[in-house]
């Protein structure tokens, strides 16, 4: 009875991870799951909602567009984290998945998701696969860079947005 139930217990997880996540495949063994986009952008929350519309009623962005937009970033990092690991030679993928000042909306968003623990926490559990994504914010001490390189990082993340997300999402972002 006890096998039963952890065998029925792993088929429930599989069946999760398989309607939530993209498998990428090395040698035929899956070194790192995706969320899927859908799936992602499927997500509700009453409570964010109504809690960024009480703190950001001047907001740029709505709320269920901000979430929306959210969820997109939150991929799209994801997405990068997982390319670096296939492709670790590619220079394309040498730029920080960061929100920029032009993201403020997003990040408001993400600031008031964080403050709902439990939902945040069940969130990245049940969408992320267990993936707690932590919001690490710059506190200025980053390492002076040349504009140049700045300017490089910077094309090379607005091309991967628009490659994955379209031009509608980077102007959005962007704007």
């Amino acid at each position: 009875m006890a096998q039963e139930l952890v065998l029925d217990d792993i088929t429930a997880m599989m069946a999760r991870y398989q309607k939530t996540c993209r498998y990428t495949y090395t040698n035929q063994s899956p070194i790192i799951m995706h969320p899927d986009l859908k799936d992602l952008l499927d997500y509700r929350n009453h409570k964010i909602i109504t809690r960024y519309n009480m703190d950001y009623p001047t907001a740029a962005m709505q709320a269920e567009e901000a979430l929306h937009e959210l969820m997109k970033f939150i991929w799209l990092c994801h997405k990068h984290k997982t390319d670096k690991l296939l492709y670790p030679d590619d220079k394309n993928l040498d730029f920080s998945c960061v929100i920029h000042a032009e993201m403020a909306d997003i990040d408001k968003m993400w600031h008031t998701f964080l403050l709902f623990t439990r939902d945040y926490h069940e969130f990245c559990d049940t969408r992320l696969n267990g993936i707690f994504f932590h919001h690490d914010p710059l506190i200025g001490e980053n390492t002076p860079v040349s504009e140049e390189d700045y300017t490089l990082e910077l094309t090379r993340y607005l091309t991967y947005i628009h490659d994955h997300l379209g031009s509608e999402t980077l102007i959005k972002w962007f704007q």
